[in-house]
């Protein structure tokens, strides 16, 4: 195998400024959608950050994000873009000035070609390099039960308009030590929720386990892909990927796919490893769901009388964060599409499922999880939020806002937690 560069393309950042007033602070409002300059898809997930400050985001699935930066920071602050595969960007607010929402400032993202030795690259093997990855586990993980703090946001929406289910909640997580067989725990602070099934909603959609399915995908605590990891070999096959840059830090990436002689839905996607301290980083992938009756068993319960419903994808993203010289669990995204069917119908209702959790503190001591607020994997969000509701809590961000980032939104209800972690 030959030195391995990542395609050439460029991603453009479309960039605006406003400025407002709330109470006595003015801020400098930083907004901008993210795009790959060949597809002109959008670039989720990339990161933006003021400089040596917590004010940060990322862009959300359409590849938009909104900074808040006060202007006490002053134009020569610097707001900070990485992306896996992209050298990071730094521009100065002053960079920013004269643009607006009718003239966005156009950045641009340049791509990294990896200088990584030709003969190192070549002597990686995808199958050991996993093998190398979770034998580094007690080494990169914490070996202690942990106490952490997340925010978790439910969305079942109809077609591309119409959300039928919005729940958000703050949950207790006591994450079980990456050395041995145990399961997390999960229990519910505060929580909210709203229902919009309207009488021409035929299909009753209803999302469960949807929390504790969020810890139980940490590929890293449950390898590997929904097979034991001594079984791997019979059921997935490796190969090297192009590796990507992130934060200035290579990863290699291993993707894999199931064999094709397996009838059962398993997984493909790809596995980020931290090629200093082999640990891994990121995973991202789908479940081979598509065409696959088998698919539908898994997913859903019971099937209407007058119809059929298909499971179209099912994609996960889990994502970890170093802090010091130890990696930990830090976001997880989970996104299932549904299809509807009445029956003798030619046309079909197209329904997804977003789930996400990201953790916002952590500590070394356990929470208090009792039986009350406790999370199982049999309970459904939407019928157990109500009972923590408390509007104090929420304060000025009194409603759901589904097209928001949840960076966004932990930083409305940042004071929040920090109150209560006092």
């Amino acid at each position: 195998m030959g030195r391995k560069i990542i395609p050439t393309f460029i991603a453009m950042l479309f960039a605006c400024v406003s400025l407002f007033g709330q109470g006595n602070q003015t801020y400098v409002t930083v907004s901008g959608k993210v795009l790959d300059a060949k597809t002109k898809a959008p670039v989720d997930y990339a990161s933006v950050s003021l400089a040596g400050t917590p004010v940060s985001n990322v862009t959300n699935n359409d590849g938009v994000f909104s900074l808040k930066v006060p202007v006490s920071f002053g134009p020569e602050s610097k707001i900070t873009i990485t992306h896996l595969g992209y050298a990071a960007l730094i521009v100065k607010l002053s960079d920013f000035e004269g643009s607006g929402q009718a003239v966005p400032k156009r950045l641009e993202m340049t791509p990294v070609a990896l200088q990584l030795d030709a003969a190192r690259i070549k002597a990686m093997n995808a199958r050991d390099l996993i093998e190398a990855a979770y034998s580094r586990v007690r080494y990169n993980y914490p070996q202690q039960r942990m106490g952490m703090t997340a925010f978790y946001r439910e969305l079942i929406r109809k077609g591309n308009t119409k959300y039928l289910s919005l729940n958000e909640a703050v949950i207790d997580i006591n994450k079980a030590p990456y050395k041995m067989n145990l399961s997390d725990r999960a229990g519910i602070y505060k929580g909210r929720g709203s229902v919009n099934y309207g009488a021409g909603d035929s299909l009753l959609v209803n999302y469960q386990g949807g929390v504790i399915g969020s810890l139980n995908v940490d590929q890293v605590q449950n390898p590997f892909a929904g097979v034991f990891f001594q079984e791997i070999d019979e059921y997935y096959v490796f190969t090297m990927g192009e590796s990507r840059i992130m934060d200035d830090r290579v990863f290699y990436v291993v993707d894999f796919q199931q064999k094709p002689d397996i009838e059962k839905p398993y997984f493909r996607g790809s596995v980020f490893i931290d090629s200093e301290t082999f640990a891994i980083g990121r995973v991202e992938m789908n479940m081979n769901v598509e065409g696959n009756p088998l698919a539908t068993t898994i997913f859903i319960r019971k099937q209407p009388k007058h119809g059929k419903v298909e499971v179209e994808s099912a994609g996960y993203v889990i994502n970890y964060k170093q802090i010091g010289d130890l990696w930990y669990y830090d976001y997880a995204k989970i996104d299932i599409r549904i299809a509807s069917r009445r029956r003798f119908s030619l046309f079909k209702t197209s329904y997804s499922i977003v789930s996400e959790l990201a953790v916002t503190n952590r500590s070394e001591s356990e929470k208090e999880i009792n039986s009350d607020n406790r999370i199982r994997f049999s309970d459904q969000l939407s019928k157990r939020v109500n009972d923590f509701t408390d509007k104090d809590f929420w304060e000025d961000y009194n409603i759901i806002e589904p097209d928001q980032s949840v960076e966004v939104i932990i930083k409305k209800i940042v004071r929040q937690l920090q109150k209560r972690e006092k």
